[in-house]
Parts: C-alpha cells; structure tokens; sequence
C-alpha cells in the first residue's frame, strides 16, 4: 500500500507540474462561463429566482470543469506518458497496468476535486451563494466521483496514440456533450430528439443527482443506475480495445 500511495503521489506532481495548462484551462473556461452566464447575461427576474438559477448554474459549471479534467486532461496526460514511452516503462517494470491507471485516476479524481472547490468559492464570493457547507461538501464530492465514467471516456480516446487525433476527439466529445446534456444551458430549448439524447448523457444525470442533493430530496436511482451503467460500458470498451492493440502489438509503441 505503501508503494502504491507513492506511485500516485509521484503521478500527482508530474501532473500537475507538466500540466499547468491544461489544470487552469478546467478551471478558468467554467469560472467564465458562470460568470458571464450569472452576472452580465442575465436579467429580470425576483431575487428568489436569480438565487435558484445562480446555484443551479453552479452545480453546471462544477460539472463542466470536471468533464474538461475527465476527458481533456486525461487523454492528453497519458497519451505523454505514450510520446515520452513513460508508459513503455510501465508495461516493463513490475508495476501492472492496473495500478498504472488507478493511480491515475486517483490523481484526476483529484483534480477535479480541486477543480469543483475553486469554482464553488467563486459562486461563493461573486454571487454570495449561501449553502450549508454539508450540501456543498456533498455537491463537491458528488461530482469528482461521478465524474469517473468520463475519465474512462478520457482514457480511450488516449488510445488513439496521435495527439492530433487525440485533440479532435476531444473536442468532438467534450463541447457537444456539454450542449446536449444541458451544461452551458437549459435542456428545454433545445429539440425534443436532442432532449431525448441529452438525457441518456451521465453528465445529465449527474445534474439530475445534485440537484437532488441541493434541494435535500431523494436521489434518483435512475440517475445513479446511467451513471453505472457509463461506467460498465466504457469500462470494458477499454479492456477490448486494450487487449486488441496488445494482440497488433501496438500498446507500447
């Protein structure tokens, strides 16, 4: 355990150290957005309305910056792990791919965790959201562990091996899934069939659940079941896709 505990907290600062960009960038495009969304977009409106709007807003923005982290940042770390052959040393030292990438996720959960804490004292502090810090303790924590279906979709689009596909992939995912599952903003105007599919999305469901948790109501299992069922899914997407390239012989190049 020792040993593991190390691994993850050498994977932390390589991170956060070769990463600074990328760490700001989940940080700084959601803060922006809620900012602009919440302060300078919006108006009308009684005071019990815009407070509504402003935390729901929030919980939003909390989970963009966690889908940023999950996916963006988490492909474009291991696939340097891939250019640098960081991973090459992993697949030939007694470390197991296993602890590889729990490590990792360890260290992106992680990330978002700090992610969500930063955006929430800005909705503290510009728009004096008032939260009992258990909900928000709760909110917080919410979103970095149910974040980690992304971080599985971040982890297979790694796997595309060039960093020009790579960052298209990304993008072709991240941006679209924020606009469909209602992030940047409300699901109701959009299409009914775009509706229909943005609420299959787990960012959705995630919004569905910490709603939930903001107005202290009962979670919806449906919600949670999506959530696991991402995880299942993309879980064995990726051992396929694996054991696939290590049959072409291609994992390590």
């Amino acid at each position: 355990m020792t040993n593991y505990l190390y691994q993850v907290q050498i994977h932390f600062k390589r991170t956060i150290l070769r990463n600074k960009a990328f760490f700001f960038f989940d940080m700084l495009l959601p803060i922006s957005f809620y900012v602009l969304y919440t302060k300078i977009l919006i108006n009308g409106g009684t005071p019990s309305q815009l407070q509504t709007w402003n935390q729901n807003y929030l919980i939003s923005m909390m989970i963009y910056g966690c889908v940023l982290g999950s996916i963006i940042t988490t492909a474009n770390t291991l696939l340097s792990d891939q250019v640098t052959h960081f991973k090459l040393f992993v697949d030939l030292s007694p470390i197991s791919t296993f602890q590889y990438y729990s490590s990792m996720a360890i260290v992106f959960i992680t990330l978002n965790l700090i992610a969500s804490i930063t955006i929430s004292v800005v909705g503290i502090l510009i728009n004096h959201i008032s939260l009992p810090i258990t909900i928000l303790a709760k909110l917080i924590l919410i979103n970095s562990l149910g974040t980690i279906p992304l971080i599985l979709i971040g982890v297979l689009v790694s796997l595309a091996k060039r960093p020009e596909t790579v960052n298209l992939l990304t993008n072709l995912i991240v941006f679209p899934m924020a606009i469909i599952s209602g992030l940047w903003w409300p699901l109701e105007i959009m299409p009914k069939w775009l509706q229909t599919i943005g609420k299959l999305m787990p960012t959705y469901q995630l919004s569905i659940i910490d709603r939930a948790v903001l107005k202290n109501t009962n979670v919806n299992i449906s919600a949670l079941i999506n959530i696991f069922a991402w995880f299942i899914i993309l879980a064995l997407l990726f051992l396929l896709v694996n054991k696939l390239q290590k049959q072409k012989g291609i994992v390590t190049q």
